[in-house]
């Protein structure tokens, strides 16, 4: 019965999360299109057959579909490979008669709007809530760990690991981990004298909501954190910090997987995110929208990725476009929109498989 009940608990919050982060992208474009003039045909949250839905003013559809995996907003004149000559009165609504940096900023948006939504997500949580900060300053060095074994002392201020600054205690756990070398160069601030001192962090098998992870540690803790609250203004520019911290963190995971220093059990597809929605959902309300806007601001860089399936794939051409002066040849686009969609499906079942070997350790 908990097994039924946790199922439900995981499907029901990654219904919300994916409903959440897809309208929030396709809205992006859809207003991007309405500003532009162009018309919208129709606003889908999720694929397949329409459970529900009704057309606005507009004319636009908006609608419900059967198949709660992701949505689409469809609009007019769209399809460039679609050869129909486009009637010279709707000529002003297609999307492909429209400027090339008309169509660059439509497509654009989607990401944008993801990135958006993160830094005014952030925003409210720093504005009316609070963010907690923990100074890199050691608390208390453990007995017969790299950090006592190195020589640390409490009250020793960690400034930087490898050349990176440090600004909170959270920055340490996430450089070692993340860079997964041997041992690190800490930077550290000592009676007003800055000493260098060589660790190399020992792996501890440690249960991160429900899994199982192997995480690296040099034996020190800290004080306890400070929950400060910002006025809006500035809780913006932290948000734009937080969004552009995240996405440089992804693009750093991303190249130590790719370099063969990362894990492939760092990475999640719908199963894991479903898993995690789940557990952030029953942690409480302030865990669950942290996951959102985590999520929203990654899929937006990943929607950037230069794949011709997706976003970044079209700006690309776009770009190949305003440079040498006409569209892409047709059957060029054609076969890399293939290879595009053989690469995401590719990706999406060893994601799924991944998931499902994680879980299974649970």
């Amino acid at each position: 019965m908990e097994f039924v009940n946790n199922t439900f608990i995981y499907f029901f919050a990654f219904i919300i999360v994916l409903t959440i982060i897809v309208f929030v992208h396709e809205f992006g474009h859809y207003f991007a299109a309405i500003i532009n003039k162009v018309k919208v045909e129709t606003f889908s949250i999720g694929f397949g057959k329409e459970i529900f839905g009704w057309t606005d003013k507009r004319g636009t559809r908006w609608k419900i579909g059967y198949l709660p995996l992701g949505g689409y907003v469809k609009m007019f004149g769209e399809d460039v490979f679609n050869k129909k000559k486009i009637p010279k009165n709707q000529a002003n609504y297609a999307f492909r008669e429209k400027k090339l940096h008309q169509r660059f900023i439509i497509v654009l948006a989607g990401p944008l709007a993801n990135f958006i939504f993160g830094i005014f997500g952030y925003a409210f949580i720093y504005t009316f809530i609070g963010i907690s900060h923990i100074s890199p300053v050691i608390n208390k060095v453990l007995i017969d760990t790299p950090a006592y074994s190195a020589g640390l002392k409490n009250g020793d201020k960690i400034l930087e690991i490898d050349n990176r600054k440090i600004k909170s205690f959270y920055d340490i756990g996430t450089i070692i981990n993340l860079y997964k070398k041997h041992d690190f160069n800490f930077t550290i601030l000592r009676d007003n004298t800055e000493i260098i001192k060589k660790i190399t962090p020992i792996i501890v098998v440690q249960e991160i909501y429900g899994q199982e992870r192997d995480i690296r540690k040099i034996g020190i803790t800290s004080f306890e954190s400070e929950k400060k609250k910002y006025n809006f203004f500035y809780s913006l520019y932290l948000g734009s910090q937080s969004t552009y911290n995240i996405c440089h963190l992804t693009i750093e995971a991303l190249g130590q997987l790719i370099a063969g220093k990362g894990s492939v059990d760092d990475l999640g597809g719908p199963v894991k995110i479903a898993h995690f929605s789940g557990i952030m959902l029953q942690e409480g309300f302030l865990s669950f929208i942290n996951l959102i806007i985590l999520l929203s601001i990654t899929i937006g860089l990943i929607n950037l990725f230069p794949l011709p399936v997706l976003d970044g794939g079209h700006l690309v051409m776009f770009l190949i476009e305003g440079i040498i002066g006409k569209p892409i040849d047709e059957n060029i686009q054609k076969l890399a929109f293939k290879i595009g969609f053989i690469i995401i499906i590719t990706l999406a079942l060893l994601l799924t498989y991944n998931d499902i070997l994680s879980l299974f350790k649970l």
